[in-house]
């Protein structure tokens, strides 16, 4: 098969579609044999472990092909390998996208939710006084509230999380948004409540 593959609609008298669908990416769900899900992967890798038998098709795009000069094959959106997985443990990285999902956009002091751009993160033990960048010592704060509490120790400044940190649960779909999934996914990332 060493033909170049596009994309195409199955409607008649249309030009090959570029490789997205309704904005969203051709993107993958990746399944291991116990239909657990592992990763999301490009579309063209997808059908590169589909075609090599390292995976099968569970799910496909509809009215959308990879089409060759002599072929046309349907282009997956869910695959499941052909083994089994055994998924790393590995912690989400402790940055502000992570910080701001775990606490959902809302400020551990004031508790009023905020918009990204309107949100800090604070250590609740100051970085000067020995505080660590870790899960346990970072939360959402309004710039508002940051500022108020400054570089003071939360009984200091009598600010309180309203939440506890700590370390989000791990699994690799934790902040996907729901606009990054395509709605064929759901069944298989429900199952393990990732949606």
């Amino acid at each position: 098969m060493g033909e170049h593959l596009v994309y195409t609609e199955r409607v008649v008298g249309s030009n090959p579609a570029p490789p997205t669908i309704h904005g969203f990416n051709m993107k993958t769900l990746k399944l291991d044999s116990s239909y657990r899900p592992v990763e999301i992967v490009s579309a063209e890798d997808a059908f590169c472990m589909v075609y090599m038998d390292r995976a099968n098709i569970v799910e496909a795009y509809d009215d959308i092909m990879f089409s060759s000069t002599y072929e046309s094959y349907p282009v997956p959106c869910v695959i499941s390998l052909n083994r089994f997985v055994k998924i790393n443990k590995s912690p989400l990285k402790c940055n502000k996208r992570s910080i701001l999902w775990r606490d959902r956009n809302t400020c551990q002091y004031c508790r009023k939710i905020f918009s990204t751009k309107d949100l800090t993160l604070d250590h609740v033990t100051p970085k000067s006084k020995g505080g660590p960048r870790s899960w346990q010592n970072i939360v959402t704060s309004c710039r508002k509230c940051n500022q108020k509490k400054g570089n003071k120790m939360p009984h200091e400044a009598g600010m309180i999380p309203f939440i506890s940190p700590v370390a989000p649960p791990i699994h690799l779909f934790a902040i996907l948004s729901p606009k990054d999934m395509h709605p064929k996914w759901k069944t298989y990332l429900d199952k393990y409540g990732y949606v």
